[in-house]
């Protein structure tokens, strides 16, 4: 197991233990610092508090398993407006909304797409997409990253 997928583990428990859900994790280097970054959220949305306290409980945690071999940066914050879409069960559930995808390999000659999500199919991993009135099916495992697109009225 790698070094996020432990640190998803371990987090993913404490926000389940606390109502939440761990919406997408990442440990990125950013010119000489590792950030590792934490998105989570619950019905309703999630308060500093919750940010806080699920920081505290996992650097705790993390500390004491040794699990990351370098100095990084912990943060913990909401998936926000633009949401990042880090499990297949946020495509079904995110269905009708436009997107934003990059991806490993093209799909018919594209690397990246934006559209209307149109749902994803969990036993078979594809995730649907229309874009530009033509339907893309992108296998899960090959979305790099994905957000959700919304405008805000003001």
């Amino acid at each position: 197991m790698g070094i996020l997928e432990k640190v998803m583990e371990m987090a993913e428990e404490i926000a389940v233990s606390e109502g939440l859900e761990l919406v997408h994790a990442e440990l990125v280097s950013e010119g000489k610092k590792w950030f590792l970054r934490l998105y989570i959220d619950r019905d309703g949305g999630v308060t500093i508090s919750d940010c806080t306290k699920l920081s505290r409980q996992l650097a705790v945690e993390l500390d004491v398993e040794d699990v990351i071999p370098h100095a990084y940066v912990l943060e913990v914050s909401s998936p926000g407006i633009n949401r990042v879409m880090g499990k297949i069960q946020d495509y079904e559930k995110f269905a009708g909304e436009q997107i934003r995808m990059k991806l490993r390999r093209p799909v018919e000659g594209r690397r990246k797409l934006t559209g209307i999500l149109q749902g994803a199919d969990k036993s078979s991993g594809q995730v649907q997409v229309m874009c530009d009135k033509e339907l893309f099916t992108v296998p899960f495992s090959d979305i790099v990253r994905a957000n959700l697109i919304r405008d805000i009225d003001l």
